[in-house]
């Protein structure tokens, strides 16, 4: 484990993410904003980091698991 200041570039991505979630939620208070009309925020369903660059090629917000048994 190590502390978050210890990477520059991560940190700054963790607090654009961090603004950007209050702001929006802030914002779920005013019947007329943008957050209201969105009704949530998709960054990370479609796999959108902080800053607008695209995340690992990897990622997937669903996984097609085989049954147990």
């Amino acid at each position: 484990m190590r502390k978050l200041s210890e990477n520059l570039e991560l940190e700054g991505e963790y607090k654009a993410w961090s603004d950007s979630r209050n702001s929006f939620n802030e914002g779920l208070n005013d019947p007329n904003s943008d957050a209201v009309r969105e009704k949530w925020q998709k960054s990370y369903f479609r796999g959108v980091c902080p800053f607008g660059r695209n995340g690992p090629e990897d990622h997937r917000s669903r996984l097609k698991l085989k049954p147990f048994g």
